[in-house]
């Protein structure tokens, strides 16, 4: 599945309206000493979602603007004491049996498991949701994935068995061994239906394929989040095949099993954020984004341009309209309406227009909504043009940049460490949240905060060609005329507005001198980074006949690997583009000189991005390369569609590696037991 059908499905459900459910149950598996974790962690974590609020699965589900519904299933303790709290409790027994020594439940509790998440599915449609994201808890149940993964694949054990956890070697030997004799002792067939649930299965596996199976019924979606949900996709497969139809890949993570049950249903992720936690992280991620995304598929510039435009809607007119303000004057910006309503609204707060309470599902109608919009601020495009004004057309010169090398900063080692020890200290296995979290101590260094906060600015910079920017270089241009050159910069306007970016273009005269194109990518960057932290950059080419990214590709690249010495690489730049490589080149070096996380967007400008940290390697920790975060893929294998689309979503992923700092609470605050068994 490429890219372009996630989104067309996702698009099909209408505005999304969506729900996290957390499906909780414990496994007698977990006798035999295959997690880091005792196994009254389970019912410590429910408490945590409901009472406390400290667990990921309540960051995320806060980031994907999801109402959060944490389900027992299956936990090994009497938690009826939470129901006030909100807890669904439909508890099918205290835990599984241990699969290891005979089946892990009987056929009616398999059944009993798939109708739980069905109808529990479908109250939820009832109300109004439409996407539904699933996780899960409960201490060994990666075991019980990977011997159901193993069963339904006709793979080794070994090769579909992780460390869930973050267990040892010695483990994780145990691990394998434990699911080996789990598959001898029981011998589960696949296609006999529940067969391999009922034997090696586990109650929240049932229930995530049951929410599956009523999505597909219903024409919804379900985001599907780390490897047990995969396990669960394989269920709901064998009890009705054409249900994977309705399911999104949001990550691969880090269990080895999880790419081969992708693999198998055809599904191909969006991220690789190396995850090692199932509570609809990934998929909480991927729901924001591709909220933001589909806003640009609907409402942004055709891609089929043959002289006329798709008039984009006003946002903030949108905005007015629904608080009934469409006729008040002065009302020129969200701050502007914010003013005028005083302390009656708070804007940037108000999720979504349908709201799940705690207790029950109701539909709750809200004034504003920013899913429905999208934009939290309708920021207009700033536009720098090299030689507009003949005083600033200086070149830099050698001594210039080394300047920039010889005072470029350092990352703070303190907060670095402080922020890996917070890190290490909140409610979740020791690193499971993979890339999130050394973005989170890259941004620590670069600010030089043990807690950096998620409400850091952020603005997007683009680079283009004079002949691409058609409406800002030449007086005469009607983009309405018949074969009118497209203006590539009105898509990049698009998209990075969508993500509630401020918005910087740089237009390029490529006839000019490298030094004074290094200069004006030096001074724009420099103006921007002044007082904004997070910088996405990247080049406008996408959407041209001769796609930038390609040439590079096959210019400057063998394979994916550098083709040229870094001293040889400007030289062997296509000419025509060479000021514009200069001009990115001196943004990185004065953005990172700011001490500025830049998020560098894929194709040319990734390419720019990783010569000049042969060149410059003291800019290499101010880097952050979406390349390395984004898995998804358009029909024609190109890694992104709109020009700064994944910088964007890569700005997206530093926000939610930084809401998981900010929300999560440690293990001391909430008396979730600790690891005591590595």
């Amino acid at each position: 599945m490429t890219f372009t059908h996630v989104a067309e499905l996702y698009r099909s459900v209408g505005k999304s309206k969506k729900c996290t459910f957390i499906f909780c149950a414990d496994h007698g598996v977990a006798k035999e000493n295959v997690s880091a974790y005792p196994q009254a962690t389970t019912a410590g974590m429910v408490r945590n979602y409901l009472v406390d609020a400290g667990a990921a699965a309540n960051a995320f589900a806060k980031f994907a603007y999801s109402e959060l519904y944490i389900v027992d299933v299956g936990v090994d303790a009497d938690i009826s004491n939470l129901v006030p709290y909100g807890l669904v409790d439909r508890k099918i027994s205290r835990g599984t049996k241990n699969i290891a020594e005979g089946p892990a439940m009987t056929f009616e509790d398999a059944m009993e498991s798939v109708r739980i998440g069905k109808k529990l599915a479908e109250e939820a449609i009832e109300a109004g949701c439409n996407c539904f994201l699933i996780g899960e808890m409960g201490i060994g149940n990666t075991t019980v994935a990977a011997a159901m993964t193993a069963a339904y694949l006709g793979l080794p054990p070994k090769k579909v068995t992780g460390r869930g956890s973050n267990i040892s070697d010695r483990k994780l030997a145990r691990k394998i061994k434990t699911v080996s004799r789990a598959l001898e002792v029981n011998e589960p067939t696949p296609g006999s239906l529940l067969d391999v649930l009922t034997k090696v299965g586990g109650y929240e596996f049932g229930a995530m394929a049951g929410v599956i199976i009523a999505a597909y019924h219903h024409d919804c979606v379900v985001m599907l989040d780390g490897f047990n949900t995969a396990v669960a996709a394989l269920v709901a497969e064998e009890i009705l095949p054409r249900s994977i139809e309705c399911l999104i890949a949001s990550h691969v993570g880090r269990e080895v099993g999880h790419r081969e049950i992708l693999n198998h249903l055809g599904l191909t992720p969006i991220f690789n954020l190396d995850l090692a936690l199932g509570e609809a992280i990934g998929s909480s991620i991927a729901a924001r984004v591709l909220d933001n995304l589909i806003y640009i598929f609907v409402c942004g510039p055709d891609a089929d341009f043959e002289g006329e435009l798709v008039e984009e809607d006003s946002a903030l007119e949108t905005f007015k309209r629904q608080l009934g303000l469409d006729g008040v004057e002065g009302l020129d910006t969200i701050e502007d309406v914010q003013e005028f309503l005083g302390d009656n609204i708070q804007i940037e707060e108000i999720p979504v227009d349908f709201h799940v309470s705690e207790h029950r599902m109701e539909s709750i109608e809200l004034p504003f909504s920013t899913q429905t919009l999208n934009i939290p601020r309708n920021y207009p495009m700033n536009v720098r043009i090299m030689g507009e004004d003949e005083e600033e057309i200086i070149a830099a010169t050698d001594r210039t940049f080394n300047f920039y090398l010889q005072t470029m900063p350092r990352l703070h080692d303190r907060p670095m460490n402080n922020c890996r020890e917070l890190l290490d200290s909140l409610t979740k296995p020791k690193g499971s949240l993979g890339y999130l979290e050394e973005i989170a101590v890259q941004v620590a260094g670069i600010s030089n905060e043990d807690c950096p906060t998620n409400k850091l600015r952020h603005a997007a910079l683009a680079f283009a060609n004079f002949e691409n920017c058609p409406s800002f270089i030449d007086p005469n241009y009607d983009r309405n005329a018949k074969g009118a050159r497209r203006d590539i910069s009105m898509d990049f306007s698009a998209t990075t507005r969508t993500f509630g970016m401020k918005i910087f273009l740089g237009v390029v005269n490529p006839e000019e001198n490298l030094n004074v194109a290094f200069n004006f990518g030096r001074n724009l960057a420099e103006e921007i980074t002044f007082d904004t932290p997070i910088l996405a950059v990247t080049d406008l080419s996408n959407l041209l006949e001769n796609r930038l990214s390609d040439v590079f590709e096959e210019t400057l690249l063998k394979g994916n690997e550098l083709k040229y010495p870094p001293e040889e690489f400007l030289q062997r730049v296509p000419k025509n583009y060479q000021c514009m490589t200069g001009a990115i080149i001196g943004a990185l070096v004065a953005a990172a000189h700011n001490s500025t996380l830049i998020v560098v967007d894929t194709g040319a400008a990734d390419i720019i991005a990783r010569y000049l940290e042969k060149i410059c390697p003291e800019i290499r920790p101010f880097i952050l390369h979406s390349a390395q975060l984004i898995e998804y893929k358009n029909e024609d294998d190109t890694p992104t569609g709109f020009d700064g689309e994944a910088s964007c979503i890569g700005v997206e992923i530093v926000e939610a590696a930084l809401i998981a700092i900010n929300e999560m609470k440690t293990f001391a605050e909430t008396g979730v037991k600790k690891a005591i068994r590595i």
